[in-house]
């Protein structure tokens, strides 16, 4: 009966999807203003790829490694300009939704100053998934002792089925702890527990009402997912057909364009990532309420 209870109470899937899409809609030039560091910390990231555009010298020459140093740097800066979004986004949705006045600069710092707390979290929660890997493990060892011509085939009889297992058995537990760890950054941020408590904590959200919060936190992503690819792809088919037509008049037009075309993909790409981050607090808020 208590399981009955919690599916009756928790949110539904419809009311994810209605009040991420609403508060989204009522906070987007602060949600924006927050996205858009991640299109200015992909600036190097096109510079290297309009270099490399340039160079045409098959041999090895400055241009080449001034693009592998651009996109190095972009790669540094966008990893932690994600990091940055990803904490000051869930802060501001969180006072926003408890309809807090908020100030963007005081937001910015105060994203940075959980920077290395959100990191330490991240990493944590990546060797645990790291670690689920290695239910491979004895079926890959059996595998190279079998393929040793000296060593009989039995191992690799045993090897094969042995990775499958492992395999299925890895992919089984990374999707039942990303649904239980999904909420460890809430309560990281939110709630400022530490690392081990955030984990713990989002586990015992969870406990008892597993498939009803898979549900509620995969449903709504892959909507929103599916509705920017249509936006997505059709925005890129248009650029495609323009570049095609002007590249028969103006190479300096086609070099604007595919300039405008790479930002605007960093830009599609990041522009969902409030919706997500949405869905997952009032995912996180409505469990809270009825644990």
């Amino acid at each position: 009966m208590l399981q009955l209870h919690y599916m009756a109470t928790l949110i539904s899937i419809g009311q994810v999807l209605d009040h991420s899409l609403e508060h989204c809609r009522k906070h987007y030039k602060e949600l924006l203003a927050i996205v858009l560091w991640m299109v200015a910390a992909s600036v190097p990231t096109v510079a290297s790829k309009l270099v490399a555009l340039t160079d045409t010298d098959q041999a090895l020459t400055n241009g080449d490694w001034l693009s592998f140093s651009l996109a190095l740097l972009g790669a540094l800066l966008a990893g932690v300009v994600s990091f940055w979004m990803y904490a000051t986004l869930t802060s501001a949705i969180a006072d926003q939704a408890a309809n807090k006045r908020i100030n963007l600069s005081q937001l910015y710092h105060a994203g940075w100053n959980v920077f290395w707390k959100y990191l330490g979290l991240t990493i944590l929660i990546g060797l645990i998934f790291l670690g689920l890997s290695l239910m491979t493990l004895p079926g890959l060892i059996l595998l190279l002792i079998g393929a040793s011509p000296a060593v009989s085939s039995v191992f690799s009889g045993l090897g094969l089925p042995l990775l499958f297992i492992g395999g299925l058995a890895s992919l089984a537990m990374v999707i039942k702890l990303t649904v239980q760890l999904a909420f460890s950054p809430f309560i990281l941020l939110l709630e400022k527990r530490s690392i081990i408590d955030s984990i713990t904590g989002s586990m015992a959200l969870v406990r008892g009402r597993w498939w009803a919060t898979l549900l509620r936190f995969a449903i709504p992503k892959i909507i929103y997912f599916l509705a920017f690819f249509v936006i997505g792809f059709v925005v890129f088919q248009a650029i495609a057909l323009l570049m095609t037509v002007l590249s028969t008049s103006s190479q300096a037009a086609v070099m604007i364009i595919y300039t405008l075309t790479l930002f605007l993909s960093v830009l599609l790409s990041v522009i969902v990532v409030p919706f997500i981050v949405a869905t997952d607090y009032y995912l996180y808020d409505s469990l809270q309420k009825t644990r």
